[in-house]
């Protein structure tokens, strides 16, 4: 195919594309709330996977000894934690941090608080914070506590149990991402109903131009070439207006999900920063391929060439 041709398709694709302005408007206002919906997906996966990283974080078991074990058997007991695997820290608190603890949770003025300062003895033992490497590895830790040579020493143990938190924070997660890629299929459906009825009249209004194409031996790729460079331009300005749109929204509710989340690791416009190519381009190409093989379709039903 010669230069001058291939230009000659793309400035025949840029007039169809202004001819029919408004029909574009609405298949670009349409590829648009595709294009949303898939990345409401994607930023839904990025908050559930920071949800269950933020709530794994907190969970750990609380092992309270008694107030007679002497502090070199509890420290005998953390080494032996901290040689397991499953293990990642051990924190040791010792039986004054807990009454300092205990004091700061009640006040100076509660009956609990005078009370322990009448007895004049410290009724806390210390306290080891076990945390786990993953949640899966916790059943192995309490079942290590449990052995009897352990368990005398302890007199409580606290196990902060988010594991069902975390089930259920996914299954909400799943039963979300289901719902928008529900949703996104059912935009994705417009999208290729406008986009067929956009290339019918397309090809309506130029019904003579391409007849005498046909006569003049014109190719068949030169006959669908400019319906395939609209179908390129609808992309790229249905993916631009998306990140026109979605970078503010991003930027406006980034504090206050990082409020919500209780941490600063929630940076949903960094996280499309890095990777904008593989996001971004993926989805670009994406809906390139949908609306080529769609104009592929109407070309070929209503051309016959």
């Amino acid at each position: 195919m010669r230069i001058g041709s291939f230009f000659r398709v793309i400035k025949f694709g840029l007039q169809n594309f202004f001819r029919n302005f408004w029909l574009s408007a609405a298949t670009i206002s349409v590829l648009t709330l595709t294009i949303i919906s898939i990345n409401a997906l994607v930023v839904m996966n990025v908050l559930g996977k920071i949800a269950v990283s933020t709530i794994e974080n907190k969970i750990d078991v609380s092992a309270h000894f008694r107030p007679d074990v002497e502090d070199d058997r509890i420290q005998t007991v953390k080494v032996t934690l901290l040689s397991m695997q499953e293990v990642r820290d051990v924190q040791y608190i010792s039986p004054e941090q807990n009454l300092d603890s205990f004091r700061e949770a009640n006040g100076d003025d509660s009956d609990l608080v005078q009370s322990l300062q009448e007895i004049d003895v410290n009724p806390f033992g210390a306290t080891l914070i076990i945390k786990a490497r993953q949640v899966e590895d916790y059943p192995t830790i309490m079942q290590s506590l449990s052995q009897p040579t352990i368990a005398s020493l302890i007199e409580e143990q606290n196990f902060a149990d988010h594991e069902a938190m975390v089930s259920r924070l996914n299954a909400i997660t799943g039963r979300i991402e289901i719902i928008m890629l529900a949703v996104s299929v059912a935009f994705l459906l417009i999208a290729l109903l406008i986009i067929m009825n956009a290339i019918r009249v397309s090809i309506y209004t130029h019904k003579e131009e391409i007849g005498i194409m046909r006569l003049v031996g014109a190719s068949n790729w030169f006959i669908r070439g400019p319906f395939y460079v609209e179908a390129i331009v609808w992309t790229a300005l249905s993916v631009g207006g998306t990140l026109l749109l979605l970078y503010p929204a991003l930027a406006v509710a980034q504090p206050f999900l990082q409020s919500f989340f209780g941490t600063d690791s929630v940076d949903l416009v960094a996280f499309y920063s890095v990777n904008l190519l593989p996001v971004v381009g993926g989805q670009f190409l994406g809906v390139a391929l949908m609306t080529l093989v769609t104009c592929k379709m109407a070309t070929a039903k209503y051309l016959r060439v």
